[in-house]
């Protein structure tokens, strides 16, 4: 059986200088359901303000311009909704049905989100599907140059078959809209990197570059022992920028920060306990291992593979101390594009992971045990105009 329709359109290329997954042009980050499902916990469950519209808004944003690519200008309305649920499964988002959509009406049977807040937080008893919302709002713009308001009516988390999205006619809203403006990263020294004579990253990189990471027949990608999925850097930006926007207002923008922060150390532990424990570890880098600080040095690694920059270790003291250096950071970067420079560092993904990934190597306990075992703080960050991004992770105790 062939490849799946409109699948040739989405070939990766994967960018060596910037360690960057691209997919039509748009620059994809791989992270699995514990994270995204977190995130949205974080934003929507946040008081005061309106989570569940930067959800929706930051979706429909990020995907506009990335559908408008994958069309081709002579398709019909039709097969251009075609394109959009193939790249929804292509992703990994899970299997979306849009034939219906003239009529109000969007089915999904198959969910990484769904798959998420069941693994994080099972008690969950309203629908989860925000993404999905402003995904479907995205395809209706490119497909059928409409404005609509997309609505989840009932969800696989509240146990049903499937989930049913109700879609009417809706206004335009600024938040769908983003520039992205060019800017230099300003001129530095090539940090030192320390790395590990045990661990071979080229041959790491090369593999998972060539891994079949994209949806398989249910649209989902069961890889590592997670969920993984292939999100646009924007997507993420877009949600952590405007989410300490709006906290920043209420005078809650320290608080912000330490919860995305929160949300990444956990994405750390979870997402890295699954790597270190799946098949495809024990099968590529496993045989690399000679010491315990190899496993830090293959996480590295794999990590640029899944496209979250170009970073390194700088130094490292087994169980006390770390320091990595990043050229390329995306959350860095893709603060730059959509604001200016700031005075406070903007990579709070990285900074929480790096905290995470000290604490799953060298913590004791259980998962939420290890959790503040080490803390991380990001010293130097090209969104402030520094020419790189540096993090310095230490034990709390």
């Amino acid at each position: 059986m062939g490849e799946p329709p409109y699948r040739d359109r989405f070939a990766l290329h994967y960018d060596w200088t910037l360690h960057r997954r691209q997919v039509i042009d748009e620059e994809l980050i791989i992270h699995c359901h514990h994270y995204n499902a977190k995130v949205q916990h974080t934003i929507e469950g946040a008081a005061k303000i309106d989570g569940k519209h930067i959800m929706v808004s930051s979706a429909q944003a990020a995907f506009v311009p990335f559908l408008a690519r994958a069309v081709r200008p002579t398709e019909t309305p039709r097969e251009k909704y075609g394109v959009a649920a193939a790249l929804y499964a292509y992703l990994g988002f899970g299997t979306i049905d849009l034939t219906q959509i003239e009529h109000g009406e969007v089915t999904a049977t198959a969910s990484h989100f769904v798959e998420g807040w069941r693994a994080g937080f099972p008690q969950r008893s309203t629908p989860v599907c925000t993404f999905t919302e402003g995904y479907v709002q995205a395809a209706a713009r490119v497909a059928a140059g409409r404005a609509v308001r997309v609505r989840e009516t009932r969800c696989m988390m509240q146990g049903h078959p499937s989930c049913k999205f109700e879609v009417v006619p809706g206004p335009l809203d600024d938040a769908l809209f983003v520039t992205r403006r060019p800017f230099e990263v300003p001129v530095g020294p090539n940090p030192e990197y320390a790395r590990s004579p045990n661990i071979d990253e080229q041959k790491i990189y090369n593999a998972l570059i060539e891994m079949p990471i994209h949806g398989d027949a249910q649209g989902v990608i069961p890889m590592f022992n997670v969920y993984l999925a292939n999100m646009p850097a924007l997507f993420y930006n877009l949600i952590s920028i405007r989410f300490v926007e709006e906290m920043k207002k209420l005078g809650l923008g320290d608080t912000a920060r330490q919860l995305l922060k929160y949300d990444a150390e956990t994405c750390g532990l979870n997402t890295f306990r699954g790597i270190l424990n799946s098949a495809e570890w024990d099968g590529l880098i496993e045989p690399m291992m000679r010491q315990e600080d190899d496993k830090l040095f293959g996480i590295i690694a794999v990590s640029n593979a899944l496209g979250w920059g170009n970073w390194h270790v700088l130094s490292h003291e087994p169980g006390v101390t770390l320091a990595m250096g990043a050229r390329n950071g995306y959350e860095a970067l893709g603060y730059r594009e959509l604001r200016a420079v700031t005075r406070e560092p903007v990579c709070l993904m990285l900074t929480g992971v790096s905290a995470g990934i000290m604490g799953l190597i060298y913590g004791e306990g259980s998962v939420p045990e290890r959790i503040g075992q080490f803390t991380s703080t990001e010293s130097s960050c090209i969104g402030c105009d520094h020419p790189s991004c540096r993090f310095d992770v230490r034990a709390t105790s």
